[in-house]
């Protein structure tokens, strides 16, 4: 019996929607898309009939298959035109080959199981496995890789978001460490503020982990209103938030490390965000900090993402103690094309100055972002006051112990 995790009817539908609604997406799909990704018999039957006209120059239109399916599938068709068409099924089709493929190995393991009921021998079910494994190797071939001809390709120069605040690449991951309380989310947080107000993207999501959605409001409000002074709204409309448990997206699995079958999920949620914050990095990597090798199969997987579908990633990555340094594996640097580090300002004497601001040094750099700051440091203001630090003497008598509040 086929299990539900071998198939998922909605997003189906959403594929399927997506089409019927923009037709157009058939010239980009057509040969990554195919019934047998399709779980439920009506779906194969609606995208048989799409593929049909499709290939034969016909319209695709909801009235032309309610017609070709019949009344007694209304109902069906009005659940599956619900849904919300996108833009692009990337993602959406990757789950859908795995699933596929899940279902060819079931199948494959079951035809083995029966043989092995039967009087059949040993080397007539060796040859009929290899047979099918053949069969099911050359139905899923995969692309290894993209190759252009050096003359066809369009040539490009690196364009950054914030610019002129603290420029970050577009279409790459980038990294942002500090000691804790340092100040990494109200970077960040100004940061995505920085780039809709530029117009450098359209929609930001900031999965922030380690504080209260709540907390991170006041942060932003603070912000927007008392560091930036911007007076209309129409920014934070382009701005999301998240404060749910992170998901690693890499790990072990009886001394293997797997990559999580959400991670597809999560790149389809994130469709219509062109910057993606996440921190911190650890909380999203479910394996040891320290193996290069697993780190490395993990920044490939952001990397390549950000690559193909021109989006914008930073890490917040916590530093090695007493240092602003990456902690951690070597291959979390080695993956990215900019680390910034972030430090409080400090006298020579070691004592904190000018709290309100930032010292952001730039310590990896591939994109000649040093010559756009003409620096390889620089101050930036984070937060909305200053703190004045004092010497007082208290006597034990009159102290006010409690809990320090946020900037």
């Amino acid at each position: 019996m086929i299990q539900e995790k071998t198939y998922d009817t909605n997003i189906e539908a959403t594929v399927i929607s997506s089409i019927i609604y923009s037709p157009a997406l058939l010239e980009q799909y057509a040969a990554k898309l195919s019934k047998k990704l399709f779980f439920l018999p009506l779906h194969v039957s609606i995208i048989e009939l799409i593929f049909n006209l499709y290939e034969n120059d016909k319209i695709i239109d909801e009235e032309i298959l309610r017609n070709k399916l019949g009344p007694q599938f209304e109902n069906d068709l009005i659940y599956i035109l619900t849904k919300n068409p996108i833009t692009r099924l990337d993602d959406y089709i990757e789950i859908l080959q795995d699933y596929a493929l899940k279902r060819d190995m079931q199948m494959l393991a079951l035809d083995i199981s029966k043989s092995l009921e039967s009087n059949i021998s040993g080397l007539e079910l060796q040859a009929k496995v290899n047979n099918l494994t053949n069969t099911l190797t050359s139905s899923t071939q995969l692309e290894l890789l993209d190759i252009n001809n050096i003359e066809n390709i369009e040539s490009k120069e690196v364009e950054f978001i914030a610019k002129e605040w603290l420029p970050i690449p577009i279409r790459t991951v980038s990294l942002i460490t500090a000691p804790g309380g340092t100040g990494k989310s109200w970077l960040v947080l100004q940061l995505a503020i920085r780039a809709i107000q530029s117009g450098d993207i359209k929609k930001a999501f900031l999965w922030l982990s380690e504080d209260p959605k709540e907390i991170s409001k006041n942060r932003f409000d603070k912000i927007y209103d008392k560091v930036m002074r911007i007076e209309d709204n129409v920014i934070k409309k382009k701005i999301d938030i998240s404060d749910s448990p992170t998901i690693q997206f890499l790990y072990d699995d009886q001394r293997k490390v797997e990559v999580s079958p959400l991670f597809s999920h999560f790149k389809a949620k994130m469709q219509e965000y062109d910057l993606i914050i996440l921190d911190p990095l650890i909380a999203f990597y479910g394996t040891d900090e320290n193996n290069n090798s697993s780190a490395r199969r993990f920044m490939q997987l952001f990397t390549d993402w950000a690559n193909k579908e021109n989006k914008t990633i930073i890490f917040i990555h916590h530093s090695t103690k007493n240092t602003t340094q990456s902690r951690g594996a070597s291959a979390f640097v080695d993956a990215v094309r900019t680390v910034y580090e972030i430090d409080k300002i400090k006298d020579k004497e070691g004592n904190v100055k000018e709290s309100n601001k930032r010292v952001i040094k730039l310590t990896k750099d591939n994109y000649g972002i040093a010559h756009l700051l003409k620096s390889f440091s620089v101050e930036r203001v984070l937060f909305p006051t200053k703190i004045v630090h004092e010497e007082i003497t208290y006597n034990v008598d009159e102290t006010n112990l409690g809990m320090p509040n946020d900037f």
